[in-house]
């Protein structure tokens, strides 16, 4: 079997046994568009809810965590769907695409250089606005546009909303909200404050260039910044994104907070 078909049968297995037991066993299923921040989440979830977060391991038949990366809401129960400023997720799968991290991306960055080469990888703000286009008449990772994710996604109800801002803007109290809205109960607040604590971003960064291993070039964990979008975007840049993407990008910012209850 080749390197390039095990990576597609694991992938739908994963999707189809979290659509088929998500509301049974259950999954939790933390469910982003790529480099949203949805990993993060996910490590806080596993902790506040006390169940695993396998990463990048075959599902198994048991309470848990899943993250994935789901079009269709088909099948799905228990999921919360992170969201982050387009422009910073475009910024930050830039950097997914064209330089290798320590999650198995050499076969992307190889795609990537092939179908859309520049002769300066790290020139990101003269590379953007190409990239831009590219990913949105022929997107490789994943084979779907940010458009077409929150087409399904945004204004669906049953289904917990949050965001990478408001994450990294309150830690303990969205993670109690987000708790919350998926079980009905809300963790006491000086162990969401002692998650937080461990997962704060500083941390998770430093960890992740510590184990990162020779032959990498960027650290999967990369800035984490929340608006560093603006120290990448040409004129020419923010011309080329879909005009859907300033009202996706108001629609995300006005997602509720800690203080607004539950979103269900």
């Amino acid at each position: 079997m080749s390197a390039l078909v095990r990576p597609r049968i694991r992938a739908a297995r994963h999707k189809a046994l979290t659509r088929v037991f998500s509301g049974v066993l259950p999954y939790y299923v933390v469910n982003e568009f790529p480099k949203s921040g949805g990993t993060w989440l996910a490590e806080m979830l596993s902790e506040a809810l006390d169940v695993p977060f396998r990463r990048n391991q075959p599902l198994r038949l048991e309470r848990s965590i899943v993250h994935g990366h789901f079009l269709s809401p088909y099948g799905l129960r228990n999921v919360v769907v992170v969201w982050r400023d387009p422009r910073d997720v475009i910024v930050s799968l830039y950097h997914h695409c064209y330089f290798i991290n320590e999650h198995q991306n050499s076969g992307v960055v190889a795609k990537m250089k092939d179908r859309l080469p520049f002769a300066d990888y790290e020139d990101v703000r003269a590379n953007l606005p190409a990239f831009i286009r590219f990913i949105h008449t022929t997107p490789l990772v994943p084979r779907f546009t940010l458009e077409q994710f929150a087409a399904g996604w945004l204004d669906r109800s049953g289904v917990v909303h949050t965001s990478y801002a408001l994450l990294r803007g309150d830690t303990v109290g969205e993670l109690g909200r987000i708790v919350s809205g998926l079980t009905g109960k809300r963790p006491a607040e000086n162990r969401l404050a002692e998650i937080a604590a461990r997962h704060e971003f500083s941390k998770v960064k430093a960890a992740a260039e510590k184990d990162r291993r020779s032959g990498t070039e960027r650290s999967f964990v990369r800035a984490g910044s929340v608006g560093g979008w603006v120290g990448y975007f040409s004129d020419e840049a923010l011309e080329a994104l879909p005009a859907s993407y300033a009202v996706l990008a108001e629609k995300i910012a006005a997602l509720p907070d800690s203080g607004r209850g539950q979103d269900r």
